[in-house]
């Protein structure tokens, strides 16, 4: 039997998520708390709630952009009168602890649960080559893996230990934003002393300092002038405080982590709802370099 799918929250990534799985020719029901009808792939049924939503579907899949948000919607399926053995897909950042939470939770009413935290960009989200990053109940990964390859080409299983996917995508995290922070301080030297940012961007991505940021980031949407990755940088904030926070938690060192956490938290509080690609701007400020 093929699946029917519920989808939860169609943000910027989680809409060309969703437009991807419902040409993949699925049975769709989807619902976000800031408007269906207009997010909705064609053809899905939209969903006046997120109870309608789990009731309609035999895997759900939640991409939602905090905590609060994903305990909210958990707790709304928890109680919702869902089939025995439904199955709810995280594909949003929680970390390993508020996995768990999210297991234990709907292990009692009979649902079952797996991580599958993506990594990518929204273009990449839209040309359907995300990373997906799995892991929970033996059997659900290949059970689930039609439904992945309608958006991501790097599928990964990190085994059956529920929350093994939420830690490898906070630290995945934890990277690309240590990066781009790193990133903006080295450019924004560079530019003070007068070297050409392209420039600068072509010696670096054939050397040792390469990274996403430079590959992707500088290039499409800093070079630009654009600063639309379409992800704020209240999302960056939360993702790097989530490391600090499981780190903590774990016993584990994070003194670089702690400080990328308090430049970005800065930043968000100086100008906050922007782009998290205007972090290079606001460090340039900072050493009065003129565009």
């Amino acid at each position: 039997m093929t699946d029917r799918i519920g989808f939860i929250g169609l943000g910027n990534i989680g809409k060309p998520i969703a437009d991807n799985i419902a040409r993949g020719g699925y049975e769709m029901s989807v619902y976000d708390i800031a408007g269906t009808s207009e997010r909705a792939p064609e053809g899905a049924y939209v969903s006046a709630s997120i109870t309608e939503v789990a009731e309609r579907s035999s895997v759900i899949l939640l991409c939602l952009p905090s905590l609060s948000a994903i305990e909210a919607v958990v707790a709304e399926i928890s109680q919702a009168d869902v089939a025995d053995g439904t199955v709810v897909v995280n594909t949003s950042t929680a970390g390993p602890t508020a996995a768990i939470a999210a297991h234990d939770r709907l292990r009692v009413k009979g649902i079952r649960y797996a991580d599958a935290p993506i990594s990518g960009s929204v273009f990449l989200a839209g040309e359907g080559r995300l990373a997906v990053m799995f892991s929970g109940e033996s059997g659900l990964f290949e059970r689930l893996k039609p439904v992945f390859n309608t958006f991501g080409n790097n599928l990964f299983n990190l085994g059956v230990e529920t929350g093994h996917g939420q830690r490898m995508k906070v630290l995945n995290n934890c990277l690309i934003h240590t990066a781009f922070v790193i990133t903006s301080e080295a450019l924004a030297f560079g530019e003070k002393g007068g070297l050409d940012m392209k420039t600068m961007l072509d010696v670096i991505n054939v050397s040792s300092g390469q990274n996403f940021a430079t590959h992707h980031f500088f290039p499409n949407h800093v070079l630009t002038e654009t600063y639309d990755s379409a992800s704020q940088i209240a999302i960056s904030r939360k993702d790097i405080g989530l490391f600090v926070d499981e780190a903590k938690t774990q016993g584990c060192r994070h003194v670089v982590a702690e400080v990328v956490s308090n430049v970005i938290t800065e930043f968000d509080e100086k100008s906050p709802g922007v782009d998290q690609t205007m972090i290079y701007p606001l460090t340039r400020d900072r050493n009065q370099v003129q565009a």
